[in-house]
């Protein structure tokens, strides 16, 4: 008897709470509530110190799924989604969520695996656990308002956009304190962190007193990593495709994985993920899109568009002058069909020119609009040439213009080293640069840079200069005012308030002023000024290649009049704006463009050449649009041109896709060869390697 009282009673104490003898007397309904507490209570003796990641986990899945709710409500077309599609985004979204959740609390389920029990509980430990604790409940708020804020501007989840800006912390850092209410913000985050780590900080450190033996510990540990392991192999980007909705798709993931994942692919090799030709094809369709009939190929060259390109007209040693606006899209543009009043001055200038009204960006982000406007080379996926090794030997319209004696101007009113704009320029044909840091006492700054009158200001001083030389001259300027923080100088526009439509208003403000300056400067009436919009203003709506968020405004305004009024329809992208400039300089010259003058191309041999993150494009005429996506894979879409949707067709042309593939996997080996240039040659040893 004795036996048995000392051997059930120790147990019942260890065992059972007061709550649980309470709920054992007051029926069965109480039982069954008091049914968790006891599950809980059972699990927290078992796993003991690892009831503390189960519950950060549990609260890292819980903020997770609280965006992915709100993402979903804010952004997702919810009425175009079937219940199975909704279904779905959160039954992946959950698979992303615990994948991440489980790598997030792989440090402390290090720590708490491999230190011995007598040490776990020591003062050095637990300020080591009270300090990751406290980071973890800072971090998982603020991840999440992160995110959002980031999907509101890019309708994306992180991405290599994310992972780039990390490079540029004084642009980012200001333009989030500019545009944000930081200081809410982070007090929010303060407050729900702190609280959290308060209210569990007590109750955790008990449970990391309770001793575990070694084997247990580890098989806990192998545990996780084999869940993780499980769903590594079983979980990639792919999954998130559960529907033709890109939000809902981007919606389905997780930000902190599509990082990762973002950051590991952004320099990968063509050749190995997407579909390609043999050379031999390669070549000879890229010559057949490219090579114009009076064009004359160069021997010996390793460049297979390496040619002379016949104009047809004598040469003319006009100015050049390209306006590159910040986000400035074509659903901005009172004449091409905008209501809101947002641009009369570009309204008024397309009536001295000639108005492309079917053009296209390349990308979605300056860079791409600099690169496409300077080499006209068809864009690799995911992050600019700007950005990349074997940048400081490319072939631009510049080393064109220098060789006819033009003097070549760049000018940015942000910083230089941003997008690595200046080493670029400076390396590819451009001898004067001209940034933020010259200007003195400008009106305006902001998190980009100086304010566009100011860059129009300056700009119409160092044209003077070049004037003065007595050779003609070859500007690029580049603005930043039409982009958030949306700030800009008091007493230009009626309006005050903070917002895209109200920069635009700006910017078109201070176009207008510098064209109204320019007209009394010598260098104009002999110029050729190209004012286009670097891109659209931000990535919108729900196809997989957003197209409303390409098509951007381009005006031609010419010397003595010419063209004045007159519409230019041919399909067209941000690669033809260099062959379209020389095509009215005249005479001949050497090129490996990959881009056509607009303006003497039959419209029915109308294309566009565009890139979304690790989808490459090819638009025809005929409104059929050829993706080629990361995966070997390839799609064909027909483009409704009244409202940017795209249907997706069956069976792609395959005449198409194998033209598309031409452009692109001839582009990247090129570009990785050093063949982008003509006059360099490579050894065949050499091409081997960079490859």
């Amino acid at each position: 008897m004795s036996k048995g009282i000392y051997t059930t009673e120790p147990f019942l104490n260890l065992t059972e709470t007061n709550a649980e003898r309470k709920a054992a007397d007051c029926g069965p309904v109480r039982r069954l509530a008091a049914l968790p507490e006891r599950l809980y209570v059972g699990f927290a003796e078992w796993s003991g110190r690892y009831t503390v990641l189960a519950i950060i986990f549990l609260i890292m899945l819980s903020f997770l799924l609280t965006l992915r709710v709100a993402m979903m409500v804010a952004y997702a077309d919810l009425q175009k989604l079937t219940l199975l599609q909704g279904l779905s985004v959160f039954l992946v979204g959950l698979q992303f969520d615990v994948l991440v959740s489980l790598c997030f609390i792989i440090p402390q389920l290090m720590h708490f695996t491999f230190v011995p029990n007598r040490r776990v509980s020591g003062r050095i430990n637990q300020s080591l656990f009270d300090l990751t604790w406290i980071i973890a409940f800072l971090f998982l708020p603020f991840i999440c308002i992160a995110e959002f804020v980031f999907f509101e501007e890019f309708q994306s989840r992180l991405n290599y956009i994310a992972f780039e800006y990390i490079v540029y912390p004084r642009e980012v850092c200001c333009n989030i304190w500019e545009s944000y209410p930081i200081i809410e913000l982070l007090t929010v985050v303060g407050l729900f962190g702190g609280c959290c780590w308060f209210l569990l900080r007590n109750h955790f450190q008990k449970q990391i007193s309770t001793p575990l033996p070694f084997r247990r510990r580890l098989g806990l540990f192998a545990t996780v990593l084999t869940a993780i392991a499980l769903l590594w192999t079983s979980t990639s980007a792919e999954s998130r495709q559960v529907s033709r909705d890109r939000v809902a798709n981007e919606c389905s993931w997780n930000g902190l994985y599509s990082f990762v994942y973002y950051a590991w692919t952004c320099h990968f090799d063509f050749n190995k993920n997407y579909l390609t030709l043999e050379n031999q094809e390669v070549n000879q369709r890229l010559r057949e899109q490219i090579v114009g009939a009076g064009d004359h190929l160069k021997s010996g060259s390793s460049n297979p568009v390496d040619r002379m390109v016949a104009t047809g007209k004598p040469q003319k040693d006009y100015n050049v002058v390209i306006i590159l606006e910040e986000s400035l899209g074509s659903d901005f543009i009172g004449v091409l069909g905008d209501n809101r009043g947002l641009t009369p001055h570009f309204d008024e200038l397309s009536k001295q020119g000639v108005l492309f009204d079917n053009f296209y960006a390349t990308g979605n982000r300056t860079a791409r609009a600099l690169e496409a406007v300077m080499t006209s080379m068809p864009p690799i996926p995911t992050e600019s040439i700007l950005k990349r090794d074997h940048s400081e030997r490319v072939f631009t319209i510049a080393n064109v213009l220098a060789e006819r004696g033009y003097e070549r101007l760049f000018m940015t009113g942000g910083r230089g080293l941003f997008d690595g704009v200046r080493s670029f320029m400076k390396a590819n044909g451009f001898n004067h640069f001209r940034e933020q840091s010259d200007f003195q006492d400008p009106v305006f700054v902001n998190a980009w840079g100086v304010s566009d009158e100011d860059l129009f200001r300056k700009a119409l001083g160092e044209l003077d200069k070049l004037q003065e030389n007595g050779r003609p001259f070859f500007a690029t300027l580049l603005t930043v005012s039409n982009h958030r923080p949306y700030t800009y100088p008091e007493g230009r526009i009626p309006e005050t308030e903070q917002t895209r439509n109200n920069a635009v208003k700006y910017a078109d403000w201070a176009l207008g002023y510098f064209f109204r300056e320019a007209q009394s400067h010598e260098f104009y009436n002999n110029t050729i000024f190209v004012v286009m919009g670097d891109h659209g203003a931000r990535v919108t709506g729900s196809q997989l290649f957003p197209m409303s968020s390409y098509r951007v405004p381009v005006l031609m305004i010419q010397p003595d009049g010419k063209g004045q009024g007159e519409r230019c329809s041919t399909l067209g992208c941000t690669l033809d704006i260099a062959p379209t400039i020389m095509g009215r300089l005249g005479s001949d010259y050497r090129s490996v463009f990959f881009g056509y003058d607009v303006l003497q191309r039959e419209p029915a041999h109308g294309r566009a050449i565009m890139q979304h993150n690790h989808d490459v494009a090819l638009l025809d005429s005929e409104n059929r649009m050829v993706v080629l996506g990361y995966g070997q894979s390839a799609e064909e879409f027909e483009l409704n041109r009244a409202n940017h949707q795209l249907d997706q067709r069956k069976i792609p042309d395959q005449e198409m896709v194998h033209n598309a593939i031409a452009l692109f996997q001839s582009a990247y080996e090129l570009y990785y060869s050093d063949r982008w240039f003509p006059d360099l040659k490579v050894t065949r040893s050499q091409k081997d390697d960079r490859i």
